[in-house]
């Protein structure tokens, strides 16, 4: 399968305690852009997040395919979120971004080690990110550190691993990539190599981990030593939250959302 193929797939979010102005939130995730050069991958899911409908756009980490190319990158981010600019748009890095693409001319805010407090009729939301750009660049602890007194927080971080260091009750929803979904998956198998200390079967959807929910997007591009996708298509996944009634409820209905609905592509 080559790379040019993007899928967009939609997916419940299922919270429990969510206020009434954000059940039914429409978010946007897409992760590892890895831009090289503007292709045919990029063209389509430029074109996907034209003409989704959501309130939020999310990109998990990973701009850059080379750190010295950090101004390549940041050209093609630029061309890449110029048609969809007009809704509010956050990201953090991941390990192949120079931390200097946060500083560049782009019309969306990283998040490193911080939060911002977002309202949506009359409800709060705090959406926090790590920098996962080196080795000691991240302080989770900082970017967890405000929080709304209501409503629900939702985490940006590059590597899903992420979600087994996050304090329990802090964070409702973690946003992640890093995996490609595991690029290359087999028949009866799934993901050979998740490239992350996670189980396989998270290397892509929808999951939980001790009551918070985690979506780990497959991604848009690919790097080295691999620059192939097989039975993994390239996603741009719309995330809805959706208000439970309760813990066992959440977690019971995360399996059967995990697929999802596919909106638009096809497997090939």
């Amino acid at each position: 399968m080559s790379r040019e193929a993007v899928i967009a797939r939609e997916l419940n979010v299922p919270l429990t305690g969510l206020p009434t102005g954000l059940d039914g939130l429409r978010m946007a995730h897409v992760s590892d852009l890895h831009f090289r050069r503007w292709d045919r991958a990029s063209q389509a899911a430029q074109s996907l997040l034209t003409d989704l409908d959501y309130d939020l756009l999310l990109v998990t980490g990973d701009f850059c395919s080379f750190r010295w190319k950090w101004r390549q990158a940041a050209e093609l981010t630029g061309r890449f979120l110029g048609r969809i600019a007009q809704r509010p748009a956050y990201a953090v890095l991941g390990n192949h971004d120079d931390p200097r693409l946060a500083d560049a001319d782009l019309p969306l805010r990283f998040l490193r080690n911080e939060s911002v407090s977002l309202d949506f009729l009359g409800a709060g939301l705090t959406l926090a990110g790590v920098d996962q750009s080196g080795r000691r660049t991240e302080d989770l602890g900082a970017a967890l550190r405000k929080g709304p007194a209501s409503g629900p927080t939702i985490l940006l971080a590059h590597y899903p691993s992420t979600v087994f260091r996050v304090p329990i009750g802090k964070v409702q929803l973690v946003l992640s990539g890093h995996t490609h979904g595991g690029q290359i998956r087999l028949p009866g198998l799934g993901c050979v190599w998740a490239n992350d200390r996670i189980p396989r079967r998270m290397s892509r959807g929808l999951h939980e981990v001790a009551g918070t929910m985690i979506h780990v997007s497959p991604g848009i591009g690919v790097c080295l030593p691999i620059r192939i996708r097989v039975n993994c298509p390239a996603e741009v996944t719309v995330l809805t939250l959706v208000a439970v009634a309760s813990d066992h409820e959440a977690v019971s209905s995360a399996p059967a959302e995990k697929e999802g609905q596919l909106v638009s592509g096809s497997f090939v």
